[in-house]
Order: C-alpha cells, then structure tokens, then sequence
C-alpha cells in the first residue's frame, strides 16, 4: 500500500528486529492515517530535498516490538508518527542539516551517532502540535543513549562530520531506543482504570514516605510538655525574688525602731550621771579654798 509519492506502508513498518524474532508488527487504521500524515509532509518533501533516495530503517513499533528494542514509554514510533533514515547518497548529519535548511514541520528532529559508523536521523511529525525541536543524541561506552540536548538551527548547521566519502556508505543502524521519553506526547492514550490504579498506588507511596519523613519532628512535640516544670521554676524563683525586697522593706522599720528603742535606756543613763559626775568633781573658787583649809 503506498502511503505518498514515495514511501509504502510496507516500508514504514518494516522491521529486522520484528522480522527476526517474529513480533507482529500491524499498525491500527489511526496509526496508519499518522504514518501517511509523516510520509506526505516530512519523508517526501525531505526526498525531494535530498535528492536521492532514502532508507526507512525503522519506522511504526508496535508495543511489543518498542518495548523489544527499549523504546521510550512515550515514543512517536508507537503512534505512527516518527521514522529513523538513512540516505543512498549522503550521510546522517548531512540529512539532518538538510532537513533544517528545508524548513520542514518537524515536531522533533534528533540526530543520531552511536559511534564512528553507526548513525541515523530520527524525524517526526504531529499534525498541529509540532514543537520544532533540534536535538542531538547522546551516547555512552556500551552505544546507551543518555540524553538528548536541544540545539540551534544554527549550531546544528555548524557541526561538522569528519568522515570519508567512503565511511558514508558505510553508515549501519541499530534498532533501539532512539528518542526523549516526554511527559506530555501528543495523543497520549487516555488513562485506563488499570493505569490510573498503578499511579494511586505511587501517589499512595509518596503519601506515606511523606509521613514517614516527618516523623522525626514527632518526638520534638512530644517532649514540648516538659518544659513547663522549667517554666514554672523559673516563675517561682521570680516571685521568690520579688518578694525578697518586700520582706527587706518591711524588716527596715522594725529593725529601726528596734535601735532607736535599745538607744533611748542608754541616753537616759547618761543624763541621770551626769550631775554625780559634776557633783563629784566641784569646778567653783569658792569649793576649792574650803578643800584646802580644811587640808
């Protein structure tokens, strides 16, 4: 069945790994309305720009065959909207920059080294949804894709491939994982009761480690009570000292009154000896001839 001008449905949904594992691989009447959506708008337009032929190596993946070679849980290939290629003439990156220049509606476009010969470009589409994102793939040691980056039109018009002619033609390709997981790809499956009950059970979980972290605070509150014997030591040994000066206050009257008691005795004695004392001792002329005749 030809979906455009130049790609087959028999194309966009073949598939070595599939092929070689016998995993059934049909796409639903949808999916084959978005995979002919993608070959109308992106795949020709990007032939005819590129003007040689291209290879479709990968294109629809059912759920099986996604999951098989580690697919985004989100990926356009499982929607019939996105296919990897490679060109008869030309290598990956200068497809990639072609598909720039001829300003195509992308939703995504990722360019794809997973080391020195093997390079594709994965391209999608999502009829009016389309971001217009440039990304390049990001690969570790063992060929794992660990991120993809976005990146100008510009800077990816700059980058340089530093292969022969030779290396070109030799560009393989591995079926794998090849795109962002996305929190919110567009036609995105309505949830279902079975996949709304998994996420009860995650929110659930998150609920009870939310708990369990607040846990710690607990004994803080629960020990808040003992404070208040400290308090009301503290209140009694206040209202001790305020009544200290009271009491001292109240003491000074009565400690002077005291003194001033004990002090009046001694001040009449001493009046009352007073003339003994001056009779004793005569002070007149008269007193002192006497005291001598008398000798």
């Amino acid at each position: 069945m030809n979906l455009s001008a130049f790609f087959s449905l028999e194309e966009l949904t073949h598939s070595d790994t599939a092929k070689r594992e016998g995993i059934a691989n049909q796409p639903s009447p949808d999916q084959i309305e978005q995979l002919r959506t993608l070959a109308k708008n992106v795949l020709d337009p990007l032939r005819e720009a590129a003007q040689c032929a291209l290879r479709v190596t990968s294109g629809y993946r059912g759920p099986a065959l996604n999951a098989r070679v580690g697919g985004s849980a989100t990926s356009q290939h499982s929607l019939g909207q996105a296919a990897d290629l490679q060109a008869t003439k030309m290598s990956a990156l200068q497809l990639f920059q072609t598909a720039i220049r001829a300003g195509l509606p992308f939703d995504q476009l990722i360019y794809e080294a997973q080391n020195a010969t093997v390079k594709w470009v994965h391209v999608s589409h999502a009829a009016g949804k389309n971001r217009g994102e440039i990304r390049v793939a990001r690969f570790d040691a063992r060929g794992k894709p660990t991120d993809y980056p976005r990146v100008t039109a510009e800077e990816a018009l700059a980058m340089r491939d530093v292969v022969t002619r030779s290396a070109v033609l030799r560009e393989a390709y591995v079926e794998s994982g090849d795109e962002p997981q996305t929190t919110a790809p567009a036609d995105t499956p309505p949830a279902t009761p079975a996949t709304r009950k998994p996420a009860a059970r995650k929110a659930a979980a998150g609920k009870a480690a939310a708990t369990k972290a607040a846990a710690p605070n607990a004994p803080a509150r629960k020990t808040a009570p003992a404070a208040a014997p400290v308090k009301k030591a503290a209140a009694k040994k206040s209202a001790a000292t305020a009544k200290a000066p009271a009491k001292k206050a109240a003491a000074a009257p009565k400690k002077a009154a005291t003194k001033k008691a004990a002090a009046a005795p001694k001040s009449a004695a001493a009046k009352k000896a007073a003339p003994r004392k001056s009779a004793a001792q005569p002070s007149t002329p008269q007193h002192a001839a006497a005291k001598k005749r008398s000798t």
